[in-house]
C-alpha cells in the first residue's frame, strides 16, 4: 500500500480531512488574539517549522534518499521561513503557510515527492491557507 492509499483515522473518515483542517484553526486562532503579539509570531513560527517537518518523515518513509533530501530540503525551507518571521517580519509566517499548502496539493498528484496520504494532504492545505489568511491580517502594520 503506496502512502497515497493510507486509510484516514477513524475521526477524519466520520467527519473528513477538510472539516478536521478547519476545526484545528478555530482552535489555533483564538489563541493568538489572546496572547501578544510576540508570542502569536513564536506559536506561528513553530507551528510552521514543525508542520514543514512533517516532511522529513514523508522522505524517510520513501526509500529514496533523492526523495528523502527533497524532502529535508523543503522542511529546512520552512524553518529558514519561520526563522525569517521572528526575525524579520511576522508576514513571512502566513506565506510560509500558503507556501506549504502549495507544496501539499504539489504531492498531490503522486508524480512529485514523497508519498504522502491523500486525507493529510487535504487536512493540511484547509488549515494552511486558513491560518494563512488569518495571520496575514492580524500581522498586517
Amino acid at each position: 500500500m503506496s502512502g497515497h492509499d493510507t486509510e484516514a483515522p477513524a475521526l477524519f473518515q466520520k467527519l473528513g480531512s477538510s472539516t478536521i483542517g478547519a476545526g484545528l484553526f478555530i482552535v489555533f486562532a483564538p489563541i493568538h488574539l489572546l496572547v501578544s503579539e510576540e508570542i502569536s509570531v513564536a506559536i506561528a513560527a513553530l507551528t510552521l517549522a514543525l508542520i514543514g517537518g512533517a516532511y522529513i518523515g514523508f522522505g524517510a518513509s520513501a526509500k529514496s534518499m533523492k526523495i528523502f533530501w527533497l524532502e529535508l530540503g523543503a522542511a529546512v525551507f520552512y524553518a529558514m521561513v519561520a526563522l525569517a518571521g521572528l526575525l524579520w517580519t511576522p508576514l513571512a509566517l502566513p506565506l510560509g503557510l500558503a507556501a506549504h499548502a502549495v507544496w501539499h496539493v504539489i504531492h498531490y498528484s503522486s508524480a512529485f515527492g514523497a508519498p504522502v496520504p491523500k486525507w493529510y494532504i487535504s487536512f493540511c492545505v484547509v488549515f494552511d491557507l486558513l491560518a494563512a489568511a488569518f495571520l496575514f491580517v492580524l500581522y498586517l502594520p
